[in-house]
């Protein structure tokens, strides 16, 4: 693994810190090729992807410590930092999903169309975004059968180890390409959002099955997910299906508004 790619003295460029700018920068240029199609410039996709994310990066923050609030109150020192450490997507969706409603209540925006226009965005920064979690070593997947010719052997952990992370990149590129073919076809504004939330949420819950290992892996603290007590479904995976139902009542609410082209600065 390479969690540090370059260090000079006391300077050092972590792998996954590079990867989440690339994964920014990738997802914003995406948005502003595609702005023109919806009536927005690349100046507005740039005012509103910059509150997006501060509030993703907080959120992502807030939430991993209201999780791992047991280890957190006994080291209260550890609560702020500036380092790319310590973040869930799903706190990051959240957030970042707030700050998106705010911005287009604000400017005066369609927030279902404004949702089609970053959804594909979305799904190309996370899939870049995995693999900064692949060079740093974390969330890794459960342990491989043995001469497994994917298997990576991640720092700390003696056995080789599914590459999962590169798995979900794997398959949110996939969401992403289908939500480009989706695009092509009749559907009602706000439909491409939902299809969002519905492909990454499965690729989410497939993940986990990877990332979490098998009861075993849990046993010997070889898994990088936590199960749901005796249940044989990890947390995330609960918070995955929410997003997949979030995704289908989208489709489904929208859908009923017919097959109507919106401007996307409201009146």
């Amino acid at each position: 693994m390479f969690p540090t790619l370059f260090k000079s003295g006391s300077f050092e460029l972590p792998s996954f810190g590079l990867l989440m700018v690339i994964a920014f920068f990738s997802g914003l240029y995406i948005a502003q090729k595609r702005a023109p199609r919806f009536g927005l410039t690349s100046e507005d996709v740039i005012d509103s992807f910059l509150p997006m994310l501060f509030a993703g990066v907080l959120g992502a923050r807030v939430v991993f410590i209201a999780q791992e609030w047991g280890y957190y109150k006994d080291h209260m020192s550890e609560l702020l930092t500036l380092r790319f450490q310590g973040l869930t997507s799903f706190g990051g969706i959240l957030f970042g999903l707030i700050a998106c409603m705010i911005w287009c209540k604000r400017k005066g925006f369609s927030f279902p169309l404004y949702g089609d226009l970053i959804a594909p965005a979305f799904l190309l920064g996370h899939a870049i975004g995995r693999i900064g979690c692949f060079l740093n070593g974390c969330c890794f997947g459960g342990v491989c059968p043995p001469n497994f010719p994917l298997g990576v052997k991640f720092v700390g952990q003696e056995l080789l180890h599914h590459p999962a992370q590169l798995y979900d990149t794997a398959m949110n590129l996939a969401g992403f390409a289908l939500l480009l073919a989706y695009e092509k076809r009749p559907h009602s504004p706000g439909q491409t959002f939902g299809l969002m939330f519905i492909l990454h949420g499965m690729a989410r819950f497939i993940y986990e099955f990877w990332r979490a290992g098998s009861v075993e892996d849990v046993a010997l603290g070889k898994a990088s997910s936590t199960y749901m007590g005796s249940l044989p479904i990890t947390e995330a995976q609960v918070a995955a299906l929410v997003l997949v139902v979030i995704g289908a009542v989208l489709m489904a609410v929208f859908g009923r508004k017919g097959m109507v082209q919106q401007e996307l600065r409201t009146a």
